[in-house]
């Protein structure tokens, strides 16, 4: 951080952004998508881990009570801040490590790992998230393999994933 950016910040306001995921995680955990967006502005944009775009707190609310109460049920997160940087006074980047423990397992899921972007805005509100990118973390590994995949015909997908359901129920 600059000096300049230094002296208008203030710990208290690298405190009050940080926060921002564990409200998240915690609201996740409890499956309140109301909980899960409270830290967004009302017009906030949220780039989803797919490419879905949520406008408004609403909407993020709306939408993540959805996943709640169906695709995510019962799922856990885990994570902490990697860092947050003050671009100035009133705008701040903060990228979060997210983990997802899936619903009915004791230990995270590598494939779900996350790394989320925010841009957080200070304004008479105080601090909200402004903007939000999801993106999954993925080694490259693991992109050369779903690279592999795709490049195999439908047939052949379907075979591997029959192979990989058969090798689950078999561990």
């Amino acid at each position: 951080m600059n000096s300049q950016v230094a002296q208008t910040t203030t710990n208290a306001d690298e405190l009050a952004i940080s926060a921002f995921p564990r409200q998240m995680i915690d609201a996740w955990n409890r499956g309140s998508g109301e909980g899960f967006a409270a830290p967004f502005s009302e017009t906030a944009d949220f780039i989803t881990f797919d490419g879905t775009h949520l406008k408004g707190r609403k909407e993020i609310a709306a939408f993540h009570q959805q996943v709640f109460d169906t695709a995510a049920k019962g799922t856990r997160l885990e994570g902490e801040v990697d860092f947050v940087r003050f671009v100035n006074s009133q705008l701040a980047l903060m990228l979060v490590v997210i983990r997802v423990i899936l619903a009915g397992q004791s230990e995270t899921s590598p494939s779900r790992d996350s790394l989320p972007l925010y841009v957080v805005t200070k304004g008479d509100e105080g601090w909200q998230i402004e903007g939000l990118l999801n993106t999954r973390k993925l080694t490259l590994e693991r992109q050369f393999f779903l690279d592999d995949f795709d490049s195999l015909s439908a047939e052949a997908q379907r075979q591997v994933t029959d192979l990989v359901v058969s090798l689950k129920q078999r561990h």
